[in-house]
């Protein structure tokens, strides 16, 4: 669970988040919107500890991230960036295996258990026959998948994605979607991702958290259709 408490957030001298509060449920899938500028990505690196709020406190699970060191907040929070990892000689489950270093010893080595782990992770995103290719041979849709099967083996009770479907083509947008909706659902995780993609984000997010002139606001998918605020943000009309 993510909890925001009174939060505000700034990009040099420009605000872009105000005193906003808001919680994300574990078994939730959260879609988070906002025009270019608005401050998604300044948000999700605030969640994972990686920049600091000008105010507030983001707790991960009930604890303040300001007291945790970055290997405790690793155990808690996985992230998968708008990076594309296209490494020659880089196996699949290898780059799905870095996702175990918060467990591994002080020389990284693999136990049994993280190689199951790793196996379990690229099966839950149907990647287990990938295993053994190299990453500079996938495509676009099947390399983000694997990039969420690392976060799935950091066994994170919460996940943040950044543009998760950025780049793709529209089935996969919306398979990428289906399989973060059926990973919060099945699993319990706690997902929150930042997207320009809303057709495929609201078909199976179950809330959407709006970042608007300074204000953060958090409404349910179904309002989300019908109730307006994204079409007065974005001036488009959304698929019912």
């Amino acid at each position: 669970m993510i909890t925001l408490r009174d939060i505000s957030l700034s990009y040099g001298d420009r605000t872009l988040v105000a005193h906003a509060s808001a919680e994300f449920a574990d078994g939730e899938m959260t879609a988070l919107v906002g025009r270019n500028g608005a401050g998604k990505s300044t948000l999700l690196r605030a969640v994972i500890s990686a920049s600091r709020p000008q105010a507030g406190e983001i707790l991960i699970d009930g604890t303040d991230t300001r007291s945790l060191r970055p290997e405790q907040v690793s155990r808690m929070v996985s992230f998968v960036g708008t990076e594309k990892v296209r490494i020659a000689n880089l196996r699949c489950r290898d780059l799905v295996a870095i996702g175990r270093s918060p467990y591994t010893n002080w020389l990284g080595r693999m136990q049994e258990v993280d190689r199951e782990i790793v196996a379990n992770a690229m099966a839950a995103v149907g990647m287990e026959a990938f295993a053994g290719r190299e990453m500079n041979t996938l495509s676009d849709g099947e390399c983000q998948r694997v990039m969420i099967a690392r976060a799935l083996a950091q066994q994170t009770p919460t996940i943040v994605l950044d543009e998760p479907t950025a780049f793709l083509d529209i089935p996969n947008r919306f398979e990428i979607c289906r399989l973060l909706g059926r990973l919060a659902h099945s699993e319990g995780k706690c997902i929150l991702f930042s997207t320009h993609d809303l057709d495929a984000a609201l078909e199976y997010c179950d809330s959407v958290a709006v970042i608007d002139g300074g204000s953060l606001v958090k409404i349910s998918a179904a309002e989300a259709k019908t109730g307006g605020t994204l079409q007065r943000i974005f001036g488009m009309a959304l698929r019912q």
